[in-house]
């Protein structure tokens, strides 16, 4: 273990990071909602380190921390570093496993330290959506989720993911609120980190850019004055990204193409996945086949386990989850056509950029095994939008039912006289 001492001061040092903002250790509540969420995902960087691999984490995350302890050791020059996310991670790995020593509770415990910065931002982000009423439900919710504690405890790269993702959801968001050059150049790096830690976020990063700018000019937010180099720089950044988007769909990108390499992936894995897999499959033989099977697809990704498919403890775990996932989902919505001016605008650009992230991932997973795993990075911002509505609704639930209980008791104490 003491080759494991930079692990352990990450351990303790994560505790700290969260009085160093202002905003959250004025808060006692949020501050203690945090560390209870960063002792769970501390516990869980333990037993895998010391204990045993934690069940779903077995292959990859050990996997990434051989590759990187073996980076570390090595004085050849990187190569693809920025072309491959698995090289990006495994050799930032290594290059603090240079520094530090090779310890896996040091590669866990970096992913625990993403998700104490995800934390940070998401109480801030609950901030500027003026959802502080709700912030401690938001921030158990976001932080207790079994699934998303064990894979954001190990060295993965779904917390680092959920980290980059969050953090440009914010910076989109008070952008349009507040515009500088500062933040827009920030959120850019936001949506470049995310990029650079898979394959699949690379057209998604450039898609949330457009979104994103497209949102910014064509908001309903009237009150914002954009200074005339921002809106420059915005239109200039929407024109690159549009010829960008267009020169890799013309290259090796085409619809066509990567359609029917999501087809030939999904038919591949499916020969080597187990009892979790969903036989969906994407027919690009015509148009009418991909309005079919897409759907289909994202419905599986979404709701995958049903009922009828459960077959063990992990089956119904995992049923659980996606019905929470849903329930939330639905909260979403009902928040999104409740609202109306601004909040609303938000709103809709944060269900935007969740629907795209999901259906990313949906087009690049098979079963409901994996698809837990991806849940995780978009799994803030349905608990955000989400949140609000459940908690209202369970406090409704139960003020109904205490209330029926307490007429039902006078009723009780009454009769007597009564006779």
């Amino acid at each position: 273990m003491m080759q494991d001492w930079a692990g352990w001061l990450l351990m303790l040092f994560s505790f700290s990071i969260v009085l160093m903002w202002k905003h959250v250790r004025s808060d006692t509540k949020v501050v203690h909602a945090i560390w209870f969420c960063i002792f769970l995902h501390h516990a869980v960087a333990f037993l895998n380190a010391y204990v045993g691999g934690v069940i779903g984490t077995e292959g990859d995350a050990r996997t990434f921390h051989f590759y990187g302890v073996e980076a570390a050791a090595s004085s050849e020059p990187v190569s693809g570093f920025w072309n491959n996310p698995r090289i990006t991670y495994t050799y930032s790995l290594g290059f603090l496993y240079r520094a530090f020593g090779g310890s896996f509770l040091l590669g866990n415990e970096l992913s625990v330290l993403a998700f104490t910065l995800s934390c940070i931002v998401l109480v801030k982000l609950v901030s500027l959506l003026d959802l502080g009423r709700f912030r401690i439900g938001i921030i158990l919710l976001f932080g207790m989720l079994p699934s998303a504690v064990i894979f954001r405890s190990v060295t993965l790269r779904e917390s680092w993911q959920a980290l980059f993702f969050l953090l440009y959801v914010y910076l989109a968001v008070r952008l349009w609120k507040r515009p500088g050059i500062i933040i827009f150049s920030f959120m850019l790096m936001s949506a470049l980190c995310m990029r650079l830690l898979h394959n699949g976020l690379e057209g998604y990063a450039m898609y949330l850019v457009i979104i994103s700018i497209y949102w910014g000019i064509f908001s309903r937010k009237k009150s914002v004055r954009w200074s005339r180099p921002v809106r420059f720089l915005l239109a200039g950044l929407l024109v690159a990204c549009v010829i960008m988007l267009t020169q890799k769909m013309g290259s090796y990108l085409t619809i066509e193409r990567g359609l029917e390499g999501v087809e030939h992936f999904r038919q591949a894995a499916a020969t080597i996945q187990g009892r979790t897999t969903y036989g969906v499959m994407l027919d690009t033989s015509s148009v009418l086949g991909i309005v079919k099977t897409l759907p289909m697809i994202f419905v599986q990704y979404m709701f995958a386990p049903f009922p009828w498919q459960v077959g063990n403890v992990s089956d119904f775990y995992a049923l659980l989850e996606s019905t929470l996932r849903n329930v939330l989902w639905f909260f979403a919505l009902s928040s999104w056509r409740r609202a109306s001016g601004e909040v609303r605008s938000y709103y809709g650009f944060l269900l935007i950029i969740f629907l795209g992230l999901e259906l990313m991932w949906a087009l690049g997973t098979i079963s409901w095994g994996t698809s837990i795993r991806h849940h995780v990075t978009g799994y803030s911002v349905i608990v955000l939008l989400g949140t609000p509505g459940l908690i209202l609704f369970v406090r409704k639930l139960l003020f109904g039912m205490f209330r029926r209980r307490k007429v039902s008791g006078e009723l009780n104490e009454q009769s007597p006289h009564m006779s």
